[in-house]
């Protein structure tokens, strides 16, 4: 109490204050957030980090190692920070035994976690095209959170042929059919930016362009389906003018 009131006093009439006087004050005493025997979280999430970039120039023997490495991170974690930071660096690491591993993370119970898996898969995927549009229907279909969800449609939008052999190849085709239809699912999802999402990815599968025209989506995908008997126009070049939004008038 003495050394407040003696600081105030200080303070309040202008007078200098001495730092090695501040120091010797309760009040000013430093404080650190380093326990005794424990790592702290910003040194373990930069080991991570690390491992992740290392992983990624190593040879496939190496990167077996590194991988376990960050799935036992993963597995160990209870904070999400560190097991999201874990697959953002198996995310960086190409590598058949790392999808598998995506695959039990995408059922983490933390929303932001699976959004990293998904992001993985879609970014880097080493398993058949067939694999790879499972997962993400799977996720689509079945996972709560909305950014998950987003990031499933957004994947699914990028399934093109690779080559003329794809395009050609009768496997390739029905991959390309389940992931129409799951977008037209999509179209009747609760949420409006899931939506939405939906037919841009519909567009950019399929170079047709309906714009934001839902109605038509969805007779087009029941077109694909036989369910009517012809698909609809596309817009006009008069329709795809984006129209001025007028100020409304009180």
């Amino acid at each position: 109490m003495r050394f407040t009131i003696i600081l105030l006093l200080a303070l309040c009439t202008g007078c200098a204050v001495d730092n090695a006087f501040l120091a010797t004050l309760p009040l000013f005493e430093a404080k650190s957030d380093t326990i005794p025997g424990l790592q702290p979280p910003y040194e373990r999430l930069k080991q991570i980090e690390m491992k992740g970039e290392k992983g990624a120039k190593a040879p496939d023997s190496e990167k077996e190692i590194i991988v376990a490495q960050l799935m036992t991170e993963y597995r160990s974690s209870p904070d999400h920070n560190m097991r999201r930071a874990a697959v953002d660096a198996m995310a960086k690491i190409p590598y058949r035994k790392r999808d598998e591993y995506m695959r039990e993370i995408l059922n983490d119970t933390d929303p932001m976690v699976r959004l990293s898996a998904l992001e993985a898969i879609c970014s880097s995927f080493n398993g058949t095209s067939d694999e790879q549009v499972d997962l993400l229907i799977e996720r689509l279909k079945r996972d709560p959170d909305k950014d998950v969800r987003l990031a499933a449609v957004k994947g699914l939008g990028k399934l093109r042929a690779r080559n003329k052999a794809d395009a050609k190849d009768p496997h390739f085709a029905s991959v390309q059919k389940k992931t129409l239809d799951a977008l037209g699912e999509a179209l009747s999802d609760k949420t409006p930016m899931v939506r939405a999402l939906a037919m841009d990815s519909l567009q950019q599968m399929t170079g047709l362009d309906y714009g934001k025209d839902i109605n038509k989506w969805i007779q087009y995908v029941r077109y694909t389906k036989g369910e009517v008997p012809s698909a609809p126009t596309e817009r006009t070049f008069a329709e795809r003018i984006p129209r001025p939004q007028l100020p409304m008038l009180k």
